[in-house]
This record gives structure tokens, C-alpha cells and sequence, in this order.
């Protein structure tokens, strides 16, 4: 099933538009226009973008710069209906990325949290749940995201942690023939650690009030001291196809994009409900990249015509980056989809992104 890449591509625009969320306090809970992009306060902004192609590819690693291009051929039928087919994905591509992972990031352990699939040019809001922000309407076709972020904040991260119940496997559809028992004990055991190590280091107690409004507790903890082991969440992201229509971008210039994780963003403050394998309700917290300045300015970079064998991994939380505090080590990569006039008539972009647990 392999897909040789193609860097057949056209040249890069000079600019292209990316929006930002431009109030300087957070949106209202829940706030799914802002996602959307049909907020008022998200604006459009022309900003300097760049083929990728024109570096060495191995030179972007995911300690450095937040993101890396992995390699591998397409380890499934990449049709419509074996990629939305729920048991496909679930026990044949999800092993192939975990293993893929293992291999190329060096980690022990990695867990398939959820995916997403975009092959539709756009969706209309009132179809997402936002307590769940995933479609109502029966299909898992997703569009593009327009709207420059990085998924979490760091606390966010760690509340998605520590959201998983035991039975979280078996509630996701990834138990047996997605994963081993080895590999499901390795995880519970790990994040078990992960989660004494933090509350440790935060200094915390049993009083936890506040957390689940997203203040005190591990909340207000920067990352420092913790001593447990290394962990990070990634996207996975892939195409199904080349791509020839709004393409993915990451930020990797400009003093916007300052040592370690130093770019602003705003907090959008969101409460999940019924998602599977988690308690019933949580808070948590999308990061908003503030829009670039005089001061801060912002250069995005992406793979032109990325084929199905180049698999970016966009890190949305590492927990050495925090425990460092120093910049030495990204702990987040702000990425968004960007149109230009002259993609207008080229196919609908295919695409999956997984989300993913790594523990080294």
C-alpha cells in the first residue's frame, strides 16, 4: 500500500490568510463560533508562509520545534469506507501508528486517544456538540480547521489525563485487537505514576477545590519538580491523498514563535460531557494563538502537495518542556489550515488526525 511522495508542488505563496482570536480576555464557556471561525473576534491576518520543502525535513524535530515528519507507507486501503469504517481504524491503523511511534520517537508506550477525519470542505456549527465536539449529525466527516491554535493549554493536557476512567479501553473501542493486555496494563500503571508524580511536585493535597473549574491544583502548577515519567500528547496527522487544497501549517518563525513556548495565546474555556472512557463531566481549555504584531511577528510553514507517507506529529503538551521551564524544549506546536484563491478548484483535502498519549 505504499505512496511514494511527490514534491511536485507549486510555488508557495508569499502570504496567505490565517485567523486569530484578537480579544485580549478569554471567550465565553463553550464558545463554538470561535472555532468555527465565525466569532467577530476571530480576524483574518496576511502572514508570511513557506514551503517547508526548501530545508532539510529532518532538521524540524519534535524537541526543537514542536512538530516532526515521520515516515510510512499507508498502512491501510485509504477508500472512504475503510477509513470511516470504525473497525479498521481501530485495529489495523491505529496499531500501524503506535508502532510507527514506538519506532521513530523512541517511546514505550502510546495510546490512540480519538480521531478525527476531515474530508468535506466545511461543516456547518450547529451540527457540533460542544460538549463533545464531535458531529451530531451521524457522519465523522469533519473540514479544515481555520483557526490558528494549539489544541490544549498545558493544563488541559493533564486534565485529559486524569479524565480516563480504568475502563477507558473497553469504552473506546480499543481493547482487544487494538491493543494487548501488556500494552493496556503498561498505560494504566504509567499514567497512574504520571498523575502521583505531578501531585507531588504541585504539592497537592486532598483539598482539590477549584479544579474542576480550572483553578488551584494541578491548574496552577507550572511543571516544575516533576519527577515522574516523561509524557506528551500528540496529533497524528495524516493525509489520505496528497494534498493540493488547504493544507496544514505549522508556525515555526518570526519572534512570534519566541524560544520554547513563549507565543500568546488565550485560553478557550470548554466543559466536556459523556465522552467515552472519561467521567461524566470535566473542564478543559483550547489555546487561542494571539494574532502576530509589529513586535511579534509570525512566519507559518507547511509541506506543499504532503503526500500519504509524510505523518506530521504535532505536540500539544510535553511534560519535560515544563519540567525544564527553560526553552530548550517545545512543549506545544500552533498549527491551522490556510486557503489561497488558486486551490479553489483542486480536490477536497482527506485527511485523519489521532490523537495520541506517548510515555518514554
Amino acid at each position: 500500500m505504499a505512496t511514494a511522495t511527490t514534491t511536485e508542488t507549486k510555488a508557495a505563496p508569499a502570504t496567505a490568510a490565517f485567523n486569530y482570536y484578537t480579544l485580549p480576555t478569554s471567550p465565553e464557556l463553550d464558545d463554538v463560533t470561535v472555532v468555527m471561525g465565525t466569532s467577530p473576534a476571530v480576524v483574518s491576518c496576511q502572514v508570511p508562509v513557506v514551503d517547508l520543502r526548501g530545508t532539510a525535513l529532518s532538521d524540524f524535530t519534535h524537541e526543537s520545534h514542536g512538530f516532526q515528519v515521520l515516515r510510512q507507507p499507508l498502512p491501510i486501503d485509504a477508500s472512504h469506507a475503510s477509513v470511516h469504517d470504525t473497525s479498521t481504524m481501530a485495529n489495523e491503523y491505529y496499531p500501524a501508528m503506535v508502532a510507527l511511534l514506538k519506532q521513530q520517537l523512541g517511546v514505550r508506550c502510546a495510546v490512540v486517544i480519538n480521531s478525527t477525519l476531515r474530508d468535506i470542505p466545511g461543516h456547518d456549527a450547529s451540527t457540533i456538540d460542544p460538549k463533545n465536539p464531535r458531529p451530531t449529525t451521524g457522519t465523522r466527516s469533519l473540514g479544515p480547521f481555520f483557526v490558528a491554535h494549539s489544541d490544549y493549554t498545558p493544563g488541559a493536557a493533564r486534565a485529559h489525563l486524569r479524565a480516563m476512567t480504568p475502563d477507558w479501553f473497553d469504552a473506546t473501542g480499543t481493547g482487544d485487537g487494538s491493543t494487548t493486555p501488556e500494552d493496556r496494563a503498561l498505560f494504566l500503571r504509567l499514567r497512574s505514576e504520571i498523575i502521583a508524580a505531578e501531585d507531588r511536585a504541585a504539592g497537592l493535597g486532598t483539598d482539590r477545590g477549584g479544579e474542576a473549574e480550572g483553578k488551584g491544583g494541578h491548574w496552577a502548577w507550572d511543571g516544575r519538580g516533576y519527577e515522574g515519567p516523561r509524557y506528551a500528547m500528540f496529533s497524528i496527522w495524516r493525509p489520505w491523498e496528497t494534498v493540493r487544497r488547504d493544507p496544514l501549517a505549522v508556525l515555526v518563525g518570526g519572534d512570534g514563535c519566541a524560544a520554547g513556548d513563549a507565543f500568546p495565546y488565550v485560553a478557550l474555556p470548554r466543559v466536556y460531557r459523556s465522552r467515552p472512557g472519561c467521567v461524566p463531566e470535566y473542564y478543559n481549555e483550547n489555546a487561542l494563538v494571539r494574532p502576530p504584531t509589529a513586535d511579534t511577528p509570525h512566519v507559518w510553514g507547511y509541506l506543499g502537495a504532503q503526500a500519504p507517507d509524510e505523518v506530521l506529529a504535532l505536540k500539544f503538551y510535553d511534560s519535560e518542556a515544563l519540567r525544564r521551564g527553560d526553552g530548550s524544549v517545545r512543549g506545544m506546536c500552533p498549527h491551522s489550515a490556510f486557503h489561497t484563491p488558486d486551490m479553489d478548484d483542486e480536490p477536497t483535502r482527506r485527511s485523519c488526525e489521532l490523537r495520541v498519549w506517548c510515555v518514554w
